[in-house]
């Protein structure tokens, strides 16, 4: 696994190849780990290589690792994960050392172009993203995208390369036997809805905030749970004193991985406004302890999301519906909802999918 992004820098694409390895692990084969610096060398008995890296200073989370000198002839397959240094490094190590390479698409270089531009110049930003984007992935032999979304999206952006949906699933047996945390006591909540995931601009929290001052006005005991950091974290917090609903809405920061699992036990709902789910892979965690999520209607949500089922679509940017299926989903009978939920989580297990990875590596090698 090479990779732009790992632990400790915690967003989706270090959750993917952390399950994936831990997976492929457990099923007897060795894994290694390309990463940048810093952090730990070691993951659950996997060894990490840690290379220099240099931080981007538009997202100072994003640290630039460099590959040179890297040698990957001793494996049986590469699998890339990121567009720059470790997606050109991994194609050249295949291609020297005559080694079978895939990669994974999973966020589109454009959803990050305002970090950079400005935004007179965000859609000239977002067309020479993408032409890079063809530029890079069109080498491979095999690019594995986390939904049917972005598989489509790739096809309509001309990347022609063969392509195979690849979910990253859920570790069921970690969100079972998780010990409980009284979240409500530590953070001195009740009845509360979740937001989780990386705190930056693409994905549309304010929708979420704006959204839940309105639905204060029907709930006033309610409140607003919003976990992780990001780069658009003070904003955040801003937008919050700005609308007025500061006490209602609490930040919590990173929190460990047992902790989030009891918040996502405790919430009434899940809510997700993003514009660059790829995957969504928050939607499967909640589901997997049996909490309805009201989505954004785009992209891989809808996937996940089954209208009336597990949860509730709103369309993507509209603050009033989002408003109105959260009232309606606490105003519901959620006993059914949440069982469709689990459901939905336990046809996603990271076996299943770690068994179709498995297959595509072994066609390509």
């Amino acid at each position: 696994m090479v990779t732009e992004t790992f632990f400790p820098q915690v967003n989706g694409v270090s959750t993917s190849i952390a399950r994936f390895s831990r997976m492929l692990n457990k099923k007897g084969h060795e894994v290694q780990i390309f990463a940048p610096k810093p952090g730990k060398k070691e993951f659950e008995s996997i060894k990490v290589h840690r290379k220099f890296s240099l931080t981007f200073p538009p997202y100072p989370e994003f640290k630039a690792p460099i590959f040179l000198g890297t040698d990957l002839s001793e494996f049986d397959i590469i699998h890339t994960h990121g567009p720059f240094s470790a997606g050109w490094a991994g194609l050249w190590e295949s291609w020297v050392k005559k080694v079978p390479i895939t990669t994974t698409f999973h966020t589109p270089l454009a959803d990050y172009v305002h970090y950079i531009t400005p935004s007179f110049m965000e859609n000239f930003g977002r067309k020479v993203a993408w032409a890079y984007s063809r530029l890079h992935y069109n080498r491979y032999p095999l690019v594995m995208a986390p939904s049917k979304a972005t598989i489509n999206q790739l096809d309509e952006k001309g990347v022609k390369a063969p392509k195979q949906v690849l979910k990253t699933g859920i570790e069921l047996k970690k969100y079972d036997e998780a010990p409980d945390i009284d979240v409500k006591e530590k953070y001195d909540v009740d009845e509360f809805i979740l937001h989780t995931g990386r705190l930056s601009y693409e994905k549309d929290i304010p929708v979420v905030l704006k959204a839940f001052k309105k639905i204060l006005r029907e709930r006033p005991e309610l409140d607003l749970v919003v976990t992780s950091k990001g780069p658009a974290s003070d904003d955040l917090k801003q937008l919050a004193e700005e609308l007025g609903i500061e006490d209602s809405v609490l930040f919590t920061g990173y929190v460990s991985e047992e902790e989030l699992i009891n918040w996502y036990r405790n919430a009434e709902l899940g809510v997700i406004a993003s514009e660059a789910e790829t995957q969504g892979l928050v939607v499967l965690e909640q589901m997997a302890c049996g909490t309805p999520v009201v989505g954004a209607d785009f992209l891989a949500i809808p996937e996940t999301i089954k209208e009336g089922e597990n949860g509730f679509l709103f369309p993507l940017n509209d603050v009033n519906a989002l408003k109105e299926k959260v009232l309606t989903a606490l105003d519901s009978d959620l006993s059914e909802m949440k069982k469709k939920a689990r459901e939905t989580a336990e046809k996603n297990t990271s076996e299943i999918w770690c068994d179709r990875l498995l297959e595509k590596y072994e066609e390509l090698i």
